[in-house]
């Protein structure tokens, strides 16, 4: 299944430990304020794996799968 939604859905799968696998691509453009997924991604590592993987444009990506 795959989850889509802003922060508050996704927070909200995260928070029911209903999420098993992520792919969060961050790209390093800011527009302006807005909820953040996380403070930091190693507040996740307790529950997940994590492998960041940069791209030449550019987007990091963070893929999560679960312990």
């Amino acid at each position: 299944m795959r989850l889509g939604g802003g922060v508050t859905t996704i927070r909200q799968f995260l928070d029911a430990d209903l999420v098993d696998t992520m792919h969060v691509a961050v790209s390093p453009v800011k527009l302006g304020s807005g909820l953040r997924l996380w403070e930091s991604r190693d507040e996740l590592l307790d529950r997940f794996h994590l492998e960041v993987v940069p791209s030449p444009s550019g987007v990091t990506h963070h893929l999560f799968w679960r312990k």
